[in-house]
């Protein structure tokens, strides 16, 4: 079977399909029709075969064939021997959408079922009561500050400082999370045409925020230690880029910490280009080793136009949505800017717990780091274990572990899993270049106490798995 380079995306766009009711048949139909009521899937664009389409989500042809047909008799879909069936140029839809990769849901699935698709860190009763003694005083002023609480603001410029990165608290922009961040940034440098470079693979949510500019992606492979700036150099000369994207510390999905030598040469290229680059910072405090991380790849550059993007979300907890760009003096000014124009400043409550954590900032570190890392070690040892044909490299640092499987179809063994209740989310849509369709990434945060049920229901989802004809060619 010849291999689909869009089989991550149907995988993504169908990842909930079984959880409506009635027959699969049915479930099915109501999962493509919503695909094109919401503009996912566009009038004219064909569907996957139904030989394809049936080993992905793990159902007999027959049971595509009859939701394609019932789609066919409804006028949703054409279908036309030798060309196959396309979406129907008068189906009912709404506005267009993407098809983002970022597999954010309601949380609305079982109860019972174990998320491997975000990684979220679990909050302790201890923290919560941290939380609350932290947000006294929150309430005493109803001001908006567009750039973020000025004593925030100060906190940080100092810890970039004491870091070796120079900073004054005009340089920081509090942000809604680092998502938020990402979005103004790309926004503001981003018009329809222009080329970017993100790693591949790479942090999907920052792939669907550039994607949602009309830019053109390039994207830069992540090896064993990183990007390599020989590759970067090479693009940046071919394309022009107007925006960079790059996570050198802890790298997500893979791990891999750029060393020092090759930041020094990477933030060359970008001074000397003068090209705009997000540094993602948001799991530079994850790390398990004795030693320290390389610095910062701003810190070899301090003049180029790097911009530093951090949050609060890995370190502590997601809820606070408290992030922050830390803005080189050429852009302070369109994205301090971009930032009022999005709000006039995030929750003031919010900010005020962030200014009291950051306090003890060496504190926050010690304690998510012992929690991540014994819960990397648990779940790396469990699946040497119980899943021993899986390969990945025990990271440094991070939330993630970047699974390689002995055979293609990941796509499809995403579905597979569900019905063990695992949620999983393929690898390769984290490409911004094609992927081998053969990778996972499982972040180690969910609940230790669950991991050892987690790790047997992969183990009886693979053997599923591979007892199925159908998954090769897939990749």
């Amino acid at each position: 079977m010849t291999a689909d380079p869009d089989t991550p995306r149907w995988a993504a766009l169908l990842a909930e399909w079984r959880r409506g009711s009635g027959t699969l048949q049915t479930r099915l139909t109501t999962a493509l029709q919503e695909g094109v009521t919401t503009g996912h899937l566009r009038p004219g664009e064909r569907l996957p075969a139904e030989r394809t389409l049936a080993p992905l989500l793990g159902v007999s042809r027959s049971t595509v064939v009859a939701a394609y047909d019932d789609l066919a008799a409804t006028g949703w879909v054409t279908r036309r021997v030798g060309s196959g069936t396309h979406v129907s140029p008068t189906a009912p839809r709404s506005s267009p959408v993407m098809t983002l990769r970022t597999p954010v849901t309601s949380g609305r699935h079982a109860e019972d079922t174990l998320d491997f698709t975000i990684a979220v860190p679990l909050i302790t009763p201890a923290q919560q009561e941290r939380m609350t003694a932290a947000s006294q005083g929150a309430f005493q002023e109803s001001v908006y500050h567009p750039h973020g609480l000025p004593e925030l603001r100060a906190v940080l410029a100092d810890s970039y400082t004491r870091e070796g990165l120079p900073t004054r608290p005009e340089q920081v922009v509090v942000t809604s999370g680092a998502q938020q961040a990402i979005s103004l940034i790309a926004g503001t440098l981003l018009r329809r045409g222009d080329h970017a470079l993100l790693e591949t693979p790479t942090y999907f949510g920052a792939i669907d925020v550039f994607r949602a500019t009309g830019a053109e992606l390039h994207g830069v492979p992540v090896g064993e230690r990183g990007v390599n700036p020989d590759d970067f150099a090479h693009l940046v000369r071919a394309h022009g880029p107007r925006l960079a994207f790059l996570t050198p510390t802890f790298q997500n999905p893979t791990g891999t910490v750029l060393p020092a030598r090759a930041r020094e040469r990477l933030a060359a290229l970008i001074a000397d280009a003068h090209l705009p680059t997000i540094e993602d910072d948001t799991l530079y405090d994850l790390g398990f080793a004795d030693t320290p991380p390389p610095a910062r790849l701003s810190t070899f550059a301090p003049g180029a136009s790097v911009i530093n993007v951090g949050s609060l979300s890995k370190l502590y907890w997601a809820g606070l949505r408290v992030g922050w760009m830390r803005l080189p003096a050429t852009l302070a000014g369109p994205l301090g800017q971009a930032k009022t124009l999005a709000d006039f400043g995030g929750s003031l409550p919010s900010q005020h717990i962030a200014l009291n954590l950051l306090d003890d900032l060496p504190s926050l570190r010690q304690e998510r780091r012992e929690k991540v890392s014994a819960a990397r070690d648990l779940l790396s040892g469990l699946l040497r274990i119980h899943l021993p044909e899986w390969t990945f490299r025990t990271s440094d640092g991070g939330q993630y572990l970047w699974i390689e499987l002995p055979s293609p179809g990941a796509s499809r063994f995403t579905h597979l899993a569900a019905p063990y209740g695992v949620r999983l989310f393929p690898g390769a849509s984290m490409g911004v270049e094609p992927l081998p369709d053969r990778y996972l990434r499982l972040p180690f945060t969910l609940d230790p106490a669950r991991l050892p049920e987690a790790v047997m229901r992969l183990r009886a989802a693979w053997d599923d798995f591979q007892a199925r004809p159908g998954q090769e060619g897939l990749a």
